[in-house]
């Protein structure tokens, strides 16, 4: 066998196997409920800290229309 052949079977078979793992943990429980590795939780700590609250925009409120 040639060393192109078998670097490409490694290859391969590190793609299945990041496939497969990834695949796993798609479908094992997480830590937090969000997902984790995000900043948002921590964003969030530091606002209610600081008694800042951050309301969600609904799109019927304090929105101007601009027709063409």
């Amino acid at each position: 066998m040639s060393f192109q052949l078998v670097a490409t079977y490694i290859i391969v078979l590190f793609a299945f196997g990041y496939t497969l793992y990834q695949f796993v943990k798609l479908f094992t429980k997480q830590k937090s409920s969000c997902g984790g590795s995000c900043g948002g939780c921590h964003f969030k700590r530091e606002l209610h800290k600081r008694n800042l609250h951050s309301k969600p925009l609904l799109k019927t409120q304090n929105l101007t229309y601009v027709k063409n």
